[in-house]
């Protein structure tokens, strides 16, 4: 069920992506959510490891006795040395193997999750090349500004040379999965078993010296002597243990308190506020938003479409601008007035989109005629096809290059500081 329910989310994202910017679900919670799997890993190796030590607790009490003649443990004094040092490499080995299953679990997990969406994307693909090879199929045509694509061979050449790409990405990335399935398994087999240092115990406790066995001589010096080291292990395990189960605790209140209700609700509400202004603001009738989602794209013919449409889409962006919202978004209006149907009502959207929209938003606006509105910069487009000409790289190279080089230099402090 959780698997199906993980595949409908990445089949239809939109309203994840949308809880995502405007806060309703912000990257505190999936962070906090990663470190709990994290942590939750951590507690259930630690509790494996906790009974484990009881079990091997348990066949030392079998052979050890708490009570009985008190004899010199002199002439034993090197096999006392040997017992020690085999019960502290077992204790190593006990943590090298739990961290190393740790380590390929998360590893393992991460790769499912990468072929997961590999298998989503190509289904994608298998469900649109179908489509882009039908000869009887319909003409692509875009339901904003329904303008009429053709299919191109080169593009559906590109298209298939992509998830060829796609294929072999995932072929690798199973490949990868199976070889860490591989070594976590044998990592948890040996840290379940480690027969060979209990073997290795037992012939030194069996070694016999005249009449005394090891045994007896750790016997007689009483049952605290011999469970020293195994006390001090369930302790610290104990101790580990609560750590472990506090933290994870923490972290289900944090992603409590990140989706709780009434900060929903709130959220919600500043977004239907702000819908419905901007319908007014851009001459629309009045409607009930009192139960819009933020998937609710109107759906409307006519002119009032485009105007309800970036009523919408503003109201999204205010809300990521908000307090709760996450980042900011660089908007792209293509053209105000699609395909000069709605003269009429050009002058309230323009108003609307240089008045309205948050003052420190990124927007780029694409106009036909010119306007008396005045935006922070004006570009002219006189050459046809042509937004970027080769004379304005160098221009727009030294204002782009520093943006990307502190962008990428931002992610790369992200990933380091997620590191360590």
């Amino acid at each position: 069920e959780s698997r199906g329910g993980s595949l409908r989310r990445f089949s239809s994202p939109w309203g994840a992506i949308l809880e995502y910017f405007t806060g309703v679900c912000p990257p505190e919670y999936y962070r906090a959510r990663a470190e709990r799997a994290q942590e939750s890993k951590v507690l259930e190796e630690h509790r494996r490891e906790y009974k484990l030590l009881e079990r091997a607790i348990e066949r030392f009490s079998r052979t050890l006795p708490l009570s009985g003649p008190k004899v010199s443990a002199e002439n034993f004094a090197d096999e006392i040395a040997l017992l020690t040092q085999e019960v502290n490499e077992l204790n190593q080995k006990q943590e090298l193997l739990r961290s190393a299953a740790v380590r390929e679990q998360d590893l393992l997990s991460s790769l499912e999750q990468q072929i997961r969406l590999a298998d989503d994307a190509l289904a994608a693909y298998d469900h649109d090349a179908k489509y882009l090879r039908a000869e009887n199929s319909e003409s692509l045509i875009c339901p904003t500004c329904k303008a009429e694509h053709t299919k191109s061979f080169l593009d559906l050449l590109n298209f298939a040379e992509d998830a060829r790409v796609l294929r072999e990405l995932a072929g690798r990335l199973r490949d990868d999965a199976n070889q860490v399935r591989h070594r976590c398994g044998a990592a948890l087999a040996e840290l379940s078993t480690l027969s060979e240092n209990y073997q290795r115990i037992s012939r030194l406790l069996d070694t016999r010296k005249g009449e005394l066995k090891f045994q007896d001589v750790v016997g007689s010096m009483g049952a605290e002597s011999a469970f020293a080291a195994f006390e001090a292990e369930r302790k610290q395990l104990q101790e580990a243990i609560d750590k472990a189960l506090s933290a994870v605790d923490a972290l289900d209140e944090k992603m409590k308190s990140l989706r709780a209700p009434k900060r929903t609700r709130a959220i919600l509400d500043d977004f239907r506020t702000f819908y419905v202004n901007g319908r007014v603001a851009l001459k629309l009738p009045s409607v009930d938003a009192s139960k819009m989602k933020l998937t609710g794209r109107p759906d409307l013919s006519g002119s009032g479409g485009p105007r309800s449409i970036l009523a919408y889409y503003a109201a999204l962006w205010r809300t990521c601008q908000g307090a709760a919202g996450t980042y900011d978004i660089p908007v792209v209006i293509d053209s105000p007035n699609q395909q000069a149907q709605d003269d009429i009502n050009l002058p309230a959207v323009l108003q609307f989109i240089a008045k309205e929209l948050p003052k420190d938003m990124q927007l780029i606006v694409g106009l036909e005629t010119s306007t008396d509105f005045i935006f922070d910069k004006e570009i002219h487009l006189d050459v046809q096809y042509s937004m970027l000409r080769e004379d304005q790289w160098a221009e727009t190279e030294h204002i782009v290059e520093p943006m990307l080089k502190e962008m990428y230099a931002t992610m790369k402090a992200d990933d380091d500081e997620m590191a360590d």
